[in-house]
């Protein structure tokens, strides 16, 4: 089973890859290395674990003990996941989320990972940027925020994630705008302007275009871009039909859900072709 990671246990703040089975983050013992090679912070600070945080902890520790092989290291797994227990039924919650820690590592010790998150502590903030790998999932109080590479998200402790930023309101071209061009070489059609409105604490702006019909060729990938302005020229596109949205990305709120979906055409202008026949010009 794939661990994932409490990194501040303190605040029910984890981060897990967003790929992975839902399943409890655990926060490595002290003196081990977190994903991508960056220390812990410091000493656990534990003292309003709520039981809930602890009992979860306590539970894939249990797994973790049943599926283990007979031997030492089971063994020794075994005796700190009662003193887990007992710490639990006496309601020291912190100290049975440690213990439990304790079994669970000795079971699970530490494999190179295919994401990299950096936490950094400013007094009672806690700030997650996702530096490296595929999206990984966040979560704090029970609410959850999906990072992609570069982004990060900024948690007060006792509080819930913030809200993510609102969706885009796309302002032009008009839904099934219908573009005549004339074709550059290769045929290509351009430029269009796509534009839409500013979202209140956004500093970025991805927008994706996908093709929906292309005449005579084969449909090309989804064109991406990634912008700070509040509008983006396309390049040159072959005549069809298109849909493009828009996502808003904030580095304290995290994404947004993407704008409504609007679509746009492009056709080449027509040729006038003028043909000399005997008695003068025909068009």
């Amino acid at each position: 089973m794939k661990a994932a990671l409490w990194l501040s246990a303190w605040m029910g703040l984890s981060v897990v890859p967003s790929t992975a089975p839902t399943a409890v983050g655990r926060e490595p013992p002290d003196g081990t290395t977190l994903p991508g090679g960056s220390a812990p912070t410091g000493p656990r600070k534990a003292p309003g674990t709520e039981p809930q945080t602890a009992l979860k902890a306590l539970e894939m520790s249990r797994a973790a003990v049943k599926a283990a092989p007979e031997d030492a290291r089971r063994r020794e797994a075994e005796s700190r996941l009662k003193e887990a227990e007992a710490h639990f039924q006496a309601a020291r919650y912190a100290d049975a989320l440690h213990k439990a820690d304790e079994a669970w590592a000795l079971l699970n010790p530490p494999q190179p990972s295919n994401f990299t998150v950096e936490v950094d502590h400013d007094g009672g903030t806690t700030t997650v940027t996702h530096r490296q790998g595929p999206p990984v999932t966040v979560e704090a109080q029970h609410a959850t925020r999906v990072l992609a590479k570069g982004e990060s998200v900024r948690v007060q402790q006792g509080t819930v994630l913030p809200e993510p930023p609102g969706a885009p309101q796309l302002s032009q071209p008009a839904d099934k705008a219908r573009f005549t061009l004339k074709p550059a070489d290769g045929g290509l059609l351009g430029p269009v302007t796509l534009a839409w409105a500013s979202v209140s604490g956004a500093t970025r702006y991805e927008v994706e275009v996908v093709a929906e019909g292309v005449e005579g060729k084969a449909t090309p990938a989804p064109v991406r871009m990634v912008q700070a302005a509040r509008q983006w020229t396309l390049p040159a596109l072959p005549a069809g039909r298109y849909r493009w949205t828009v996502t808003a990305v904030s580095p304290e709120q995290g994404r947004s859900l993407p704008s409504q979906t609007r679509r746009f055409e492009l056709a080449a202008e027509s040729l006038e072709l003028n043909v000399k026949v005997k008695d003068g010009w025909q068009k």
